[in-house]
């Protein structure tokens, strides 16, 4: 009868010993898997900053909407695969169509142009391109950079009626001086957060030429749960 008690109080303790290391390394899991979603979500507000930098330097953005000016962080052509540091690929050519038509294969200006829920504008739908581009380890200035590729695209607003996506609006006219900008981090084991804002220049009326403040101001800014162009 001692034994029978002495095997069944250490098999009571070994469970409860087990459960306990059980519940430590979850909790140690979980609170890894919350540290790295946060600093994902970090890194892709920094490249909403770093978009706003260099948007904030550009004098045109209608050249900006229509490709004649890139962002300073890039890595080459703004579509293939890129190597994602830790493991795994992205496909910029993709990522791209899917924004703009909700496909990963080319898409066509009809099909960009449809009214769908997510894109309810129909010839106004935005007509997003790559602007900044680049593995988090290239960014000068950071100090201890989570591993992932950054990805940053830009369009125009939503407010504009001028059906013509890849111009800005004319001075005076709903939307000028306004874009959309969306960025995306991929981290390893297919890990990825992403946020969109909406930029603006500050402008007013003084004589007969508009005067704009230095900078760019946020208008508003969302985390992207899902993919919504």
């Amino acid at each position: 009868m001692a034994l029978i008690l002495v095997i069944l109080v250490t098999s009571f303790l070994s469970a409860a010993g087990l459960g306990l290391v059980l519940m430590v390394f979850m909790d140690q899991l979980a609170s890894t898997n919350h540290r790295g979603s946060v600093a994902l979500l970090y890194a892709a507000e920094a490249g909403i900053e770093l978009a706003a930098r260099d948007l904030a330097r550009s004098a045109d953005w209608g050249a900006v909407l229509e490709g004649g000016e890139q962002g300073s962080f890039t890595d080459g052509p703004p579509t293939g695969l890129r190597a994602i540091p830790g493991g795994g690929v992205v496909n910029l050519t993709a990522e791209t169509n899917t924004l703009n038509c909700g496909r990963v294969r080319a898409c066509a200006p009809a099909q960009m142009d449809v009214s769908e829920p997510e894109r309810p504008w129909g010839a106004n739908n935005p007509r997003w391109r790559l602007y900044e581009y680049g593995s988090l380890q290239n960014i000068t200035g950071v100090a201890r950079p989570a591993p992932g590729y950054l990805a940053v695209w830009i369009a125009d607003d939503s407010r504009e009626v001028d059906d013509n996506p890849l111009s800005d609006a004319e001075d005076g006219e709903k939307g000028h001086g306004v874009l959309r900008v969306r960025a995306a981090i991929y981290g390893p084991l297919g890990s990825r957060r992403a946020a969109e804002a909406e930029l603006t220049t500050v402008c007013h009326s003084e004589g007969a030429e508009p005067v704009c403040v230095p900078g760019i101001r946020v208008q508003s800014w969302q985390e992207v749960r899902q993919v919504i162009p």
